[in-house]
């Protein structure tokens, strides 16, 4: 039976994810332009949220780049029959490190989603609870499916292919149920506002929510779609979603700052 060329795909995804962070770098720094020198009433946590996440980003791309040197460089490992396909399909410490970076990126973006859904549907608690359980569900998924891999020592275990799979169709729905709770709140307080100034004056800010929110749904979905094909791509395609996952904050700061415009009132 042929091995997956687990190593074609994984320069693939590093390839990808350098042109991704390439746009998350202008983007980065067009949100320090916006918070510090247009908007410098910013509240603290956006600020905070766009620098740790292009930390993350930053950190994941230079240990893809020290785990493919590694990978496809190493006499001890090269020199192995299909070594580098074996290497990139085994648990090592940048393949540890590299997923650690991932889940805590696409936690925090969660965290940080659900106190937006939080504000806008005037700091409901009974939905905040619902949305944390749900995280909670997602991250016990996680860890689940790391403790399978630690201890099989092999990612292609089958018991930890579906939690994995699970993993990212919770993402997935967490991801649209996130967004879709925060643009519909933002419709009907639209509506609501609608026969004081004529217009739905929230539509802009509806509309860069839904725009963003579907360029991560999409990197999740192509991954949820990957996974339960089988096709050893989704083993890799989690390598460029964590750019993906960087993109979507950025993004929105930089479009409602530079795209919407409204009064104190």
């Amino acid at each position: 039976m042929s091995l997956p060329a687990l190593d074609r795909m994984f320069i693939t995804a590093v390839w990808l994810q350098c042109i991704i962070y390439g746009v998350n770098c202008v983007l980065f720094g067009v949100c320090m332009y916006a918070i510090f020198i247009r908007n410098k009433r910013a509240h603290w946590i956006v600020p905070l949220s766009c620098i740790f996440h292009f930390s993350i980003a930053t950190a994941h791309l230079i240990i893809s780049f020290l785990y493919a040197l590694r990978g496809l460089t190493d006499p001890a490992v090269i020199s192995v029959p299909n070594g580098s396909t074996l290497y990139f399909a085994s648990v090592t410490a940048f393949w540890s490190t590299l997923t650690i970076l991932y889940l805590f990126n696409v936690l925090v973006l969660h965290f940080l989603l659900i106190w937006r859904f939080y504000l806008v549907w005037n700091r409901n608690l009974i939905l905040a609870i619902i949305l944390l359980i749900l995280e909670v569900g997602h991250i016990s998924t996680a860890l689940a499916a790391w403790s399978i891999v630690t201890r099989s020592r092999v990612t292609f275990a089958s018991a930890a292919w579906a939690l994995a799979t699970a993993l990212f169709i919770l993402n997935l729905v967490l991801t649209i149920c996130l967004t879709s709770g925060i643009a519909y709140r933002l419709w009907r307080a639209g509506v609501d506002t609608f026969g004081l100034t004529g217009h739905n004056a929230y539509k802009p800010a509806i509309y860069t929510i839904i725009q963003c929110g579907a360029i991560y749904t999409s990197s999740i979905v192509v991954i949820c779609v990957l996974r339960l094909s089988g096709k050893p791509a989704g083993l890799v395609a989690p390598y460029v979603g964590i750019q993906f996952a960087t993109l979507t904050p950025l993004l929105l700061i930089v479009s409602l700052n530079f795209g919407v415009r409204h009064n104190e009132t």
